[in-house]
Formats: structure tokens, C-alpha cells, sequence
């Protein structure tokens, strides 16, 4: 299983960084034992990490040089996720001019919900995210930069896709720090997908 994301795909986002608005897609790995899906969420007392709901597509079948057209044939599953990321890290790697790749890529740094077969009038409903209770964070697809069958398309161009691989489509405005003790809700539209605990450990 590989694990490809999109950074800065939500231009309120890009903008809340102060990063420009990417003109072609942003594409970056996690590695495969970053993925998670226990309800507990487990980070290290000594850093500063942040959450970024995104909407997950999963890939059913193998694949490369994929049409526009042709691209929602090969998503089978969908899912919420949590791109988790240390930001002071990446932050810092970036002003280097060096690779952020561990500041994305850690254990338990790719959070997913349990995948249901693609149903395209959920995927169109909005996304959020509650911390504690309180909504933080909300997207919908007709807000990305670049929609889910360019991204498949670009990067089928990059790299073959294998299936039960994950794409992490990019997160909207609201990023910001967990804590030890925040309680994480993922909603689509009006339903519960999935509830994470936060843990330093």
C-alpha cells in the first residue's frame, strides 16, 4: 500500500500558511506504517503536531497514465483521514530549502477512518471536523484547486498506482495543534465517521 497526499489542494489553506496557490498539483508521500486506524492517537510529548482533515480516496484497481475521463473508475473505496504533521518541522525543513518528508511522515501519522465503497453523493457532501466539540475545520470538493480526477490523472502520470493505495486529497483552512486529551471527530455532512483520542506520550 503506498500513500500519496496533496498539499495546499484548499486555497484558504495554501493562503492561511502563506503559501501561494499552487498552479500545479503538490504531490508527497507518508510512508505505509504511518497508517492508523485505532481510535487512540498516540504523539510524542516533545513535539508540536497539527491536524489536517482531508477527504481519502482509495484505489481499486492497478494503473498509470490514467485519462481525466477515465479516473473515478478506479477509486473503489472512500474514507476521512488525518494528514498529522509537525509543523515546526516542516516549517523549519522549508526554510532550509530541504525535504519536509518526516515532518509528515511518522507512526500513526496517517489517521483513517473505516472505508466505504465510493457513493459519490456522500463524496460531495462536506466534510468537518470537530475538536472537542467544536467544529474547526470544513471542506467539500468543489473547493479543492484541483479535483479528484485531475489529481488521480497527474499523478498516474508520475507513478503506477497499485491497488489499495490511499490518496490524501488536501486539507482546508483551520489547521492547528493537538493536545493531550482532545477528543477528534470527522464528519461527513450529517454523520459520524470516526471518533480519536489524543495521547502524549
Amino acid at each position: 500500500m503506498n500513500i500519496f497526499c496533496v498539499g495546499q489542494n484548499f486555497a484558504d489553506h495554501a493562503k492561511e500558511l502563506g503559501n501561494k496557490v499552487p498552479k500545479e498539483p503538490v504531490f508527497f508521500q507518508k510512508a505505509s506504517s504511518c497508517i492508523s486506524k485505532s481510535d487512540l492517537i498516540k504523539i510524542s510529548s516533545d513535539k508540536i503536531i497539527h491536524h489536517e482533515i482531508e477527504l481519502v480516496i482509495i484505489i481499486g484497481n492497478r494503473g498509470s497514465n490514467i485519462s481525466i475521463d477515465s479516473a473515478k473508475s478506479y477509486i473503489s473505496h472512500w474514507c476521512l483521514g488525518l494528514d498529522l504533521t509537525d509543523r515546526p518541522r516542516q516549517n523549519e525543513m522549508r526554510k532550509k530549502g530541504l525535504p519536509w518528508f518526516d515532518s509528515k511522515s511518522f507512526p500513526g501519522s496517517a489517521v483513517i477512518t473505516e472505508p466505504e465503497k465510493i457513493n459519490w453523493e456522500n463524496i460531495k457532501k462536506d466534510f468537518f471536523l470537530c475538536k472537542n466539540g467544536r467544529e474547526i475545520q470544513r471542506g467539500n470538493i468543489t473547493d479543492m484547486v484541483f479535483d479528484i480526477s485531475t489529481l488521480i490523472s497527474k499523478l498516474s502520470q508520475i507513478i503506477i498506482f497499485e491497488k489499495g493505495d490511499l490518496l490524501f486529497t488536501g486539507t482546508p483552512s483551520g489547521v492547528g495543534p493537538i493536545s493531550n486529551g482532545d477528543l477528534l471527530e470527522l464528519f461527513s455532512e450529517d454523520y459520524l465517521k470516526g471518533t480519536f483520542s489524543v495521547k502524549k506520550t
